[in-house]
């Protein structure tokens, strides 16, 4: 097994960065403590990654945004949901000196091109798909990075208050009177849906409202997730309003829900999540809850930046709010 500075770090009882200074003799500390940290990785047969080496003491001014394939914007969507915070945090980065690197990347554990071939200084890693293997592999091999949309302890992240914005949503077709409430995503298992779906559940919980799983339909991986889990939950229920765990499925529902002779809003409300470019051309206006993706990015790349000049700091844990941005999808009063 790979020995790793986080390995000696739990055996030396100090922080992996401090590891990292003792093995590249830099910073300050004990000499007691340094030679300690260097008889540990002795004995342990440890070998630095010559990768990871490479980033921490040659600066390329470059920065590299990792994304998975499946949410890679196609040519001429770059104002989708990752499209849009790729293009802030090009111009952040851009402010600080630091050009980016773009790369997407499948499923398995691999060590992205950019970071194998020392050509990024730090990665910034967005969505819930990449692997939790790969993403501790790098932690551990000391290469600053910060995820988006998507925590994991331990790891720099920027992220959006899935389940408050969620409640807002659910709380709002409450108030409007709704009793039975769908909620669709594209999958549950996603941790983004996973948490909307936590505030769904929470809303109708503290509103008195009994949960039936009857209304509750999943579209999976396909282009039109939104169109067959709306179909699904019809098939076992009908509902006045649904709440999409992002816009896309809302659409999706909207033309399910229209193809099956439902009238939007007046028969079934339809609620999103996101409000990007698809809710406000959506026929009817789709309601959504805003997600602040021009801050995400821009918080995600100062952060790095700071990762980079300075690796040795706590990890950070960024939640930015959200807001309800009331349209004609769900027949309620226009607001925001």
């Amino acid at each position: 097994m790979e020995i790793t500075i986080k390995d000696i770090a739990k055996m030396a009882k100090v922080a992996p960065s401090t590891v990292s200074r003792a093995l590249n003799n830099k910073g300050r500390m004990s000499s007691a403590t340094r030679e300690r940290i260097l008889r540990l990785a002795r004995e342990l047969g440890y070998h630095p990654n010559i990768n990871a080496k490479g980033l921490a003491t040659n600066r390329t001014g470059n920065i590299g945004i990792i994304i998975h394939k499946r949410h890679k914007p196609l040519p001429g969507s770059f104002y989708d949901f990752y499209g849009t915070i790729i293009i802030g945090v090009e111009e952040e980065a851009g402010n600080r000196g630091y050009n980016f690197i773009f790369s997407s990347v499948d499923s398995e554990p691999v060590v992205p091109r950019c970071v194998r071939e020392r050509r990024v200084d730090g990665l910034i890693i967005m969505g819930c798909d990449i692997s939790r293997d790969l993403i501790l592999k790098l932690k551990d091999d000391g290469v600053p990075l910060v995820l988006v949309d998507h925590h994991i302890e331990g790891v720099d992240s920027v992220a959006v208050d899935n389940t408050g914005g969620a409640y807002k949503a659910v709380e709002y077709l409450i108030e409007l009177g709704h009793r039975e409430i769908g909620f669709i995503a594209e999958r549950l298992t996603d941790l983004s849906f996973e948490e909307r779906f936590e505030g769904y559940r929470l809303a109708l919980k503290e509103r008195g409202l009994h949960y039936d799983p009857a209304l509750v339909a999943e579209g999976f991986k396909r282009p039109d997730h939104g169109y067959v889990a709306m179909k699904k939950l019809l098939e076992r229920a009908t509902p006045s309003a649904v709440f999409a765990a992002n816009d896309s499925t809302a659409v999706g529902a909207i033309r399910a829900l229209k193809e099956e002779g439902f009238r939007v809003p007046e028969d079934i409300a339809v609620v999103g999540f996101d409000d990007g470019g698809l809710a406000s051309q959506a026929v009817p206006p789709l309601t959504t809850v805003r997600v602040y993706r021009e801050k995400m990015a821009s918080a995600a790349a100062k952060r790095l930046v700071e990762l980079i000049e300075d690796p040795d700091q706590s990890p950070v844990h960024l939640t930015l709010p959200t807001k309800l941005i009331v349209r004609e999808s769900c027949g309620g009063r226009r607001r925001g």
